[in-house]
């Protein structure tokens, strides 16, 4: 561009020739060997002018067709189509060529702006440069056209000018994003840079905004951003380049007024239509917890996250440092509505009011694995109001499937989770359920009660009628306390016994209807302290026993099948059938419900004596085998734990410590003996 400039200084220079010495040869057909010869003498530049026009009516107005700069050094060269020079009156003034106004039509400029001069004693009121093909560093334009009054050199590299400026253009091209229908409007000075009117269209959007920005400052200051119109979907984000991302990532705002409407996005984790954003104060770079004094409110007709669909949602939300008040949050959602009002931390999440109703909810894994890792990395959870009726949620995430309809839950100056740790610290809370579905087991009219004061918790009632049962207790626990002492009261009948065996690799396979009772005590401050301190007793009686195991299973299966089969002579078809299923991968439920055949189970009698714990020994009794169980635990020493299993066919034993490793398998072995 300093051979541009320099151009029109030579022009402004050839004018002072022509004035002085040539005037009358500007009519006649020699004018463009007159102004080559002028540029060739004076400025020694290679440039050709193929047409000159003047008039003497209008002495102060000059014209030139098809001015070719050449460069001497490479085979690229700048072709105006046509300039014209307006002097100003006077025409000298403070030491200066006066020129009023310069034009340049028509200018391909594939490489950006050449470098730019200016001479000294020449002063432009007004530069126009219009119809420019424009490309450099990721910019394309087609056709713009720029204004430029008081002109001065700027050393940028997208819009080399000081001055008050004004560009337009059809379509610009920004690292591959088309921007549509441009104009700007702006005072560039040295000082600073203030746009009056930034518009252009993007993705049928409608961008408008104003900005400044102090040139000893890194920010700029946007007074007014609006957006209206605007449609994305994932194709179009995943177009956009990481050049354009980085730019936001890169310059930070300050917007003062923010005024999104009528617009959508359509991705397939969210969608929002007809989305409404209303923002005050908002900085970028966006990041939720470092913003100053920010007031955001949006809503939308309909909205989907997650492959949820939401109608209504309205937000009202401010942004302080480290702190979002959200005042009001509602939305129609999984066939209910939410209500909330909450003030978040990056650690702490504290409801002033939350109420849900009528929803039902079937999570996703992703959707559950997502709520959980949020809730997990929060240290303080509270809420002032808890209400949360007929709510049904059906989880098919986990193995066996939950599923619990009319849930109610009403809680009061709740504490639920203090410095990482779960639990009622504070408050009073009640959960209801119509019913409850767990592993094929059904609740009706479910209830629990609880209440914690200071940090010492105490379960009221919970009272769980099962469809052949009643599950009833009581507990408190001291979480103040640095010893955290604990009780526990519970007496339970009709639960399935896999519900219990469940959580143990037991030997053989059991299943039946358990009537228990628990009476515990402790200290839980630390693990060491509980290990010394857990106290109390289980007495347990299992009714409709039933094993899909018989002895030959049973066999293989407590020695890992490392020993060999008894002779096959002695199973029958069924019975080895039989051990080829448990032998093989795991059975479905309906192979094994075949399988089952009655067993009597002794009662279970467990003492704990300050982390020492003694399993009276009892007996399970099958079709072909008979097992025995018993012995001792303790917590303080749990390698030194033996809890005796001994199996028993017709002539065959074995016997093994459950808590110990399987190589020390003791077999008994009459078989061979009796032959």
């Amino acid at each position: 561009m300093r051979r541009l400039l320099t151009i029109i200084a030579g022009f402004i220079a050839l004018l002072m020739v022509i004035l002085a010495a040539s005037y009358a040869t500007l009519h006649t057909r020699y004018a463009p060997n007159l102004v080559n010869f002028a540029f060739e003498h004076i400025l020694s530049k290679p440039v050709e002018v193929r047409e000159v026009r003047y008039s003497y009516r209008q002495p102060d107005h000059f014209t030139f067709e098809g001015v070719l700069i050449k460069n001497p050094n490479t085979t690229k060269s700048i072709l105006l189509r046509h300039v014209e020079v307006w002097l100003d009156n006077p025409i000298w003034k403070a030491g200066k060529l006066q020129i009023d106004n310069v034009l340049l039509e028509g200018i391909a400029l594939q490489n950006g702006w050449p470098t730019l001069s200016v001479f000294p004693y020449i002063h432009i009121n007004q530069l126009a440069i219009s119809s420019i093909d424009f490309a450099d560093h990721g910019w394309v334009a087609r056709d713009m056209s720029i204004q430029i009054k008081q002109p001065q050199y700027h050393p940028s590299k997208i819009l080399p000018f000081y001055g008050q400026v004004q560009v337009s253009a059809d379509q610009i091209y920004w690292q591959g994003e088309a921007l549509d229908h441009v104009v700007l409007d702006a005072n560039i000075t040295p000082e600073s840079t203030t746009f009056y009117d930034i518009q252009f269209d993007w993705h049928k959007g409608k961008f408008k905004a104003q900005a400044t920005k102090i040139a000893s400052t890194t920010v700029w200051q946007l007074p007014q951003v609006s957006i209206s119109g605007l449609r994305l979907q994932q194709q179009n984000l995943d177009a956009i380049k990481p050049a354009v991302l980085g730019w936001f990532t890169r310059i930070p705002m300050n917007i003062e007024q923010l005024n999104v409407s009528n617009s959508s996005l359509d991705t397939p984790q969210f969608t929002a239509n007809n989305l409404t954003v209303n923002a005050q104060h908002i900085t970028l770079p966006f990041k939720l917890w470092d913003q100053k004094n920010a007031a955001i409110t949006a809503s939308a007709q309909s909205m989907s996250m997650m492959g949820e669909a939401i109608a209504s949602p309205r937000l009202d939300l401010n942004l302080h440092p480290q702190r979002a008040v959200v005042k009001s949050l509602s939305l129609e959602a999984l066939q209910g509505d939410i209500n909330l009002q909450a003030t978040l931390t990056p650690t702490s999440l504290q409801f002033n009011q939350l109420n849900i109703n009528n929803i039902k909810w079937i999570p996703s894994a992703d959707s559950k694995a997502l709520a959980l890792q949020y809730l997990q990395q929060l240290d303080t959870i509270t809420a002032n109001t808890l209400t949360i009726s007929n709510v049904q949620v059906i989880d098919l995430t986990q193995e066996p499937a939950m599923q619990t309809s009319g849930m109610s839950i009403d809680g009061d100056e709740l504490e639920l989770k203090r410095t990482g740790q779960w639990g009622l610290w504070d408050g009073s809370l009640s959960i209801s359920a119509s019913s409850a579905t767990y592993d094929k087991v059904t609740s009706r009219n479910l209830l629990l009660n609880m209440h914690s004061k200071d940090g010492h918790f105490w379960l009221e009632n919970l009272f769980v009628p099962l469809e052949d049962g009643l599950v009833k207790g009581k507990a408190d626990m001291a979480y103040m306390q640095t010893s955290q002492p604990w009780s526990l009261n519970l007496d339970a009948s009709g639960i399935p016994l896999r519900f219990i065996t469940r959580g143990f690799n037991l030997p053989l396979h059991l299943d039946g209807i358990t009537d228990l009772t628990i009476n515990a005590e402790g200290l839980y401050g630390d693990q060491l302290i509980f290990n010394h301190s857990v106290t109390g007793k289980l007495g347990a009686t299992i009714s409709q026993a039933t094993s899909s195991d018989n002895f030959e299973t049973l066999w293989l299966r407590n020695q890992q099948a490392q020993l060999a089969s008894i002779d096959e002579h002695s199973l029958d078809s069924s019975q080895a059938k039989a051990q080829n299923a448990q032998t093989s991968a795991k059975d479905t439920d309906t192979k094994d419900a075949v399988l089952r055949k009655p067993v009597m189970i002794g009662d279970i009698h467990l003492n704990a004596d300050r982390g020492r714990v003694s399993l009276t020994p009892f007996s399970i009794k099958g079709e072909d085998f008979s097992a025995h169980l018993g012995g001792k635990y303790d917590f303080l020493f749990p390698k030194k734990g033996n809890i005796q299993y001994r199996l028993e066919g017709k002539c065959k034993a074995l016997t093994f410590n459950l808590l110990g490793d399987r190589d020390g398998i003791a077999v008994e072995d009459s078989c061979q003996s009796s032959k």
